[in-house]
């Protein structure tokens, strides 16, 4: 897995007052901006996302290419984004969750220091076929 990845983007400024953003290499991944800044935050938002959506799910990621043509309405900027940053910014959320096991198991478990919650998340994973 890599850490730094850079591709380009187009900036389309067709719309009046609207930055349309899209990755030539990720048809996928497009998104729209008001303003320069905020259009290039955006893009490294979108870009880290989709990346990140391609490690999960274990498609291969695409080559960064660079000969794209663009219109007089149009900007090709080289987006970057460093994964470690992005990975800590896409939290996992959690949720709480009440649940009944007979009291004998209950000693057990905690006799031998068990992790409910990572039990409970493993058994959950191997129910559903999901790999880790």
């Amino acid at each position: 897995m890599k850490d730094n990845y850079t591709y380009p983007a187009i900036f389309d400024y067709s719309e009046k007052g609207v930055i349309n953003i899209s990755f030539p290499d990720f048809p996928e991944a497009y998104s729209c901006a008001e303003n320069d800044q905020e259009a290039i935050e955006y893009a490294q938002d979108i870009l880290a996302l989709t990346i990140r959506d391609y490690e999960e799910t274990g498609r291969a990621i695409p080559q960064s290419s660079c000969d794209y043509q663009v219109n007089k309405k149009q900007k090709l900027i080289y987006i970057n984004v460093w994964m470690p940053y992005h990975r800590s910014k896409i939290k996992e959320e959690y949720v709480k969750k009440t649940l009944t096991i007979p009291q004998w198991l209950n000693l057990l478990a905690l006799q031998n220091n068990i992790n409910f919650s990572s039990v409970l998340v493993q058994g959950l994973k191997k129910e559903l076929h999901l790999d880790d």
